[in-house]
């Protein structure tokens, strides 16, 4: 018994190159077909009846290709009637995984494959998924992003602000932190000589000069095009000058560089964000607004909540008591861990006695975090909570601050990480049901919610 072996026939890329561009309504080449009749000579195959027909074609005169619907002035009938020339010889579903075959085409076309590329920056899977996230400074302000840090007016957050600023400014670790240092472009939005006091009493506190920060003594508005424009000079300005690139602006506050918009309106607010998401891309650095919380602390920072949505790290930072210390807290770290809520001191620093002997002093932000002694106005009135209570209540106040989902069960799931399984089990539902007589949660169905100040004082 003898078997027959029959090849397989493929399609050459000569073959293929006339083939998509007669599909497409374009001419193929005599060289291009020439190579396709030399390599698919047998005329009994689909490939070689295919080959035979395109070069019939080739020799058509202009007013046959016309009368055949292979010209034609309307292109869709045109496409329609070279396509079916396919159709004939090899089959529809052949002609089709034709020309699909986008690797093929990127391959034999390299120019025209382009238009099937997108600009999106694509990636597939979990590739990306060990990327490092960079920082200008370690854990708390990521590189090349949009932060913000906001609280009640004299909360010291342009203290904090300026701190941070010399930090990188001077590429010094900031509580105990790596920065990344690099130029500061500082946008002092109220003016006056407040923020080169605070720089001056930082730089007499370290003992370094904070050579590369940059002030800018006026508002500046990225809602308008030519504010961005002056922005994106002046950094280029600045590393050309210190040979450093740019790596945080800080805009301080928003309300002094919002331009006389509406803060509470989403359309203002997305001109405002998208100007400074321009200043960030093209700068490459990360773009640090400077915020005032709205009449209700506990409900956050001023304005369109589409502020809030666009950033991706969130600061809240409010005087510890009386005294001169900060409570910073996170209010949002979109890719990463939030930090510890900690205190931070402020020392006093003596400048200079100004013409009338008088003494001219400044704060400076002491960048050693400590465990924060005020108790949170939610919770001053209550006695006798445990720090299991405030972890309860830190839980719901998180979640429900950030949009995700707030049940007893997933509650339960959140401190058993921190506090223990069989803590939880034993206790969670004398917690709950301290923190809800205290009316400081609400309780509907199965899911937390934190009550409002008020509420908790009714």
């Amino acid at each position: 018994m003898t078997v027959q072996l029959t090849a397989v026939e493929t399609v050459s890329d000569a073959l293929f190159t006339c083939s998509y561009l007669w599909a497409h309504g374009k001419q193929y080449s005599r060289s291009d077909l020439d190579k396709a009749l030399h390599q698919h000579k047998d005329p009994t195959t689909r490939y070689g009846k295919l080959v035979a027909r395109l070069n019939q074609i080739a020799a058509m005169p202009y007013e046959e290709l016309c009368d055949a619907g292979y010209l034609d002035t309307d292109r869709k009938q045109m496409i329609t009637a070279r396509r079916s020339v396919l159709v004939e010889e090899i089959g529809e579903g052949e002609m089709n995984a034709m020309l699909s075959d986008v690797q093929r085409i990127h391959r034999v076309f390299p120019d025209a494959g382009a238009k099937f590329r997108t600009k999106l920056p694509l990636s597939r899977g979990s590739e990306g998924f060990d990327i490092r996230q960079d920082y200008i400074l370690k854990h708390f302000l990521p590189a090349q992003s949009l932060c913000s840090i906001y609280g009640p007016s004299g909360s010291y957050k342009s203290f904090l602000a300026v701190s941070w600023a010399c930090h990188i400014a001077a590429g010094l670790p900031w509580a105990g932190k790596k920065v990344t240092s690099g130029a500061v472009l500082y946008v002092v939005g109220e003016g006056g000589v407040g923020v080169p006091r605070r720089i001056k009493a930082w730089e007499q506190v370290h003992g370094i000069q904070a050579d590369n920060l940059w002030l800018v003594n006026r508002p500046v508005f990225p809602v308008r095009e030519s504010e961005v424009t002056e922005v994106l000079l002046a950094a280029r300005q600045i590393e050309a000058e210190c040979g450093v690139p740019v790596r945080m602006v800080v805009i301080d506050t928003l309300a002094r560089c919002f331009g006389g918009n509406d803060e509470n309106d989403a359309r203002d607010m997305g001109a405002f964000i998208e100007g400074c998401d321009v200043i960030k891309q093209k700068t490459g650095a990360t773009v640090l607004v400077v915020h005032h919380s709205g009449k209700d602390e506990g409900k956050g920072a001023r304005g369109s909540s589409a502020f809030r949505a666009a950033l991706d790290t969130e600061f809240n930072v409010k005087r510890e008591g009386d005294g001169k210390a900060l409570i910073l807290t996170c209010t949002k770290m979109k890719d990463a861990e939030e930090p510890e809520r900690k205190a931070y001191d402020l020392r006093t620093a003596e400048l200079y006695t100004d013409e009338d002997g008088e003494l001219v002093c400044s704060l400076v932000v002491h960048d050693q975090p400590r465990e924060a002694k005020e108790v949170e106005p939610e919770l001053a009135h209550v006695s006798r909570l445990s720090d299991n209570h405030h972890a309860l209540w830190q839980a719901v106040r998180s979640r429900t601050a950030k949009g995700e989902p707030c049940t007893i069960s997933v509650i339960k799931d959140d401190l058993r990480a921190t506090l223990g399984a069989e803590n939880v089990r034993k206790s969670f539902s004398r917690w709950l049901n301290k923190l809800e007589s205290e009316q400081i949660i609400r309780i509907e169905g199965d899911n937390l919610y934190p009550a409002t100040i008020d509420q908790a004082r009714q």
